[in-house]
């Protein structure tokens, strides 16, 4: 064999050999450097106001994603109207090694959540999902969409078929959704809110404000929201979403 037939033959070799090198060290880099951003989260404030904090993490994924696979997963902080807080047994988050824009996030196992209303008073449910799902798309401004389904949602005294919240940025407005079926003896619970003044949003959306700061800043600059295609037997649409603002 002579040497240009030994160069066709083994360069397509050697060149899959060093592209899978590369990404092997780069998949090991961004992933030590994804575990010390982890470790240097536990237990203190991701954004201003919010916590995180668990039992304990393993980072997988090789070789283009990057998967934090969480147990005994807990968030908690300061809402719009006072402290609240979110746990679950089982948490998963995943992106790509190489680009962070968009995240997906699983849950599974008991869920506690506790919050307080717009009214001052504190609210709690324990419930076990079928499925619990999210989802969010980042840019240079932040927090642009954000996304939750859950499936059957069930606890002592709540049962829902599915609960669906979604947020997006539309330019100096803010889009909700909120749909949940099955509630109880209600079909459906459904609202469409645009909330105006948006940007008073800005800076938390960024991770850069916390909730109650922006939640004011929004009130104070007349932010309102103003609902569409609503159903919602027997609800105030604002109460639905009020305890976000």
């Amino acid at each position: 064999m002579n040497y240009s037939s030994r160069f066709w033959l083994y360069a397509p070799i050697s060149t899959f050999l060093i592209i899978a090198g590369m990404v092997m060290a780069y998949w090991w880099a961004a992933a030590d450097a994804f575990e010390k951003k982890l470790a240097a989260l536990k237990g203190h404030e991701a954004v201003p106001g919010i916590t995180l904090d668990w039992s304990k993490v393993k980072v997988g994924g090789f070789p283009f994603r990057l998967d934090a696979d969480f147990t005994g997963f807990a968030v908690r902080g300061a809402g719009a109207h006072g402290p609240f807080a979110w746990s679950s047994e089982k948490f998963a988050a995943h992106t790509l090694s190489y680009s962070r824009a968009k995240a997906v996030y699983e849950a599974a196992g008991r869920q506690q959540a506790s919050w307080t209303d717009a009214a001052g008073g504190a609210q709690h449910v324990d419930f076990l999902p079928g499925s619990l799902r999210a989802s969010s798309v980042t840019g240079a401004k932040g927090l642009l969409r954000a996304d939750l389904d859950i499936a059957n949602m069930t606890g002592k005294d709540i049962k829902i078929g599915r609960l669906q919240f979604h947020m997006r940025r539309d330019g100096g407005a803010l889009d909700l959704m909120l749909q949940a079926d099955a509630v109880g003896k209600r079909k459906q619970v459904q609202a469409y809110a645009i909330l105006n003044q948006g940007d008073a949003f800005a800076r938390l959306l960024k991770g850069a404000q916390s909730w109650p700061e922006a939640a004011t800043t929004w009130q104070a600059a007349g932010g309102k929201a103003k609902f569409s295609q609503v159903i919602a037997p027997g609800l105030d649409p604002n109460a639905l979403l009020s305890p976000l603002y």
